[in-house]
């Protein structure tokens, strides 16, 4: 490939299968967790340190944002913003084109491109696969959920979190969890309340991905029909 200024550069090479796309995803989901598992560590060394009683913990969502720690002295720092993505497929999207180009199929973008999904609902089904592939994921999740109950499935306050950076990608995100939402409607993704939790809101509700969407998404060959029925057309 030549660019504008007539450098040479190497062609992107494609993913070789699905289990190959899927490893990098996670790769990429590893790197978001390990960011959050590190400052809700910092952001619980900060609470043990200001706390008195188990009323300041349980109430520390509230007087945190008034109170002024030193990062010196055990307060977490402002995070770095991510780096925007400018590829229209996201990313990994010269790899993604590479595979269209070469008659790849790739589960997740397929389902992308076939409900025309966005990023964040991209993102939410790797979330919500990711323990389908490995249980270390479960624990990771029960500790980042940071409640009570200590469940075990990504929750929508905890995906809210991780991928969004700001307060209008919140709203919009939110949204895409609505009854009538592409992953909801077709029961893609369900929703759940915490067990043994009169939690009632949309954020404390857990995710579940379907049986049928994991056998689909693991596979190497099955067609997007197996998820996705065509339309029936009228007679």
């Amino acid at each position: 490939m030549i660019a504008e200024t007539g450098e040479v550069y190497p062609l992107p090479e494609p993913f070789a299968d699905n289990w190959s796309y899927l490893k990098a995803e996670l790769a990429w989901l590893d790197r978001i967790l390990m960011r959050a598992l590190a400052k809700q560590r910092l952001n619980n060394q900060e609470i043990d340190r200001v706390a008195r009683t188990p009323v300041d913990r349980s109430t520390s969502h509230w007087w945190k944002g008034f109170i002024a720690i030193d990062p010196s002295k055990g307060g977490s720092l402002v995070p770095k913003n991510l780096p925007q993505i400018h590829h229209p497929l996201g990313r990994y999207g010269d790899r993604l084109e590479a595979n269209r180009e070469n008659n790849i199929r790739l589960a997740i973008p397929t389902l992308c491109d076939r409900l025309e999904l966005g990023n964040f609902e991209r993102d939410l089904l790797i979330l919500s696969l990711a323990p389908e592939i490995s249980r270390r994921y479960e624990k990771l999740y029960a500790y980042l959920n940071n409640d009570e109950n200590n469940c075990k499935q990504p929750t929508v306050d905890l995906a809210l979190r991780l991928f969004c950076r700001s307060d209008a990608e919140w709203r919009n995100a939110r949204l895409t969890l609505a009854a009538q939402s592409p992953l909801i409607k077709r029961k893609i993704i369900q929703l759940y309340p915490p067990v043994n939790s009169t939690a009632r809101s949309l954020l404390a509700k857990a995710m579940l991905i379907s049986n049928k969407a994991v056998t689909y998404l693991l596979s190497e060959d099955l067609p997007i029909e197996a998820i996705v029925p065509k339309p029936r057309t009228r007679k």
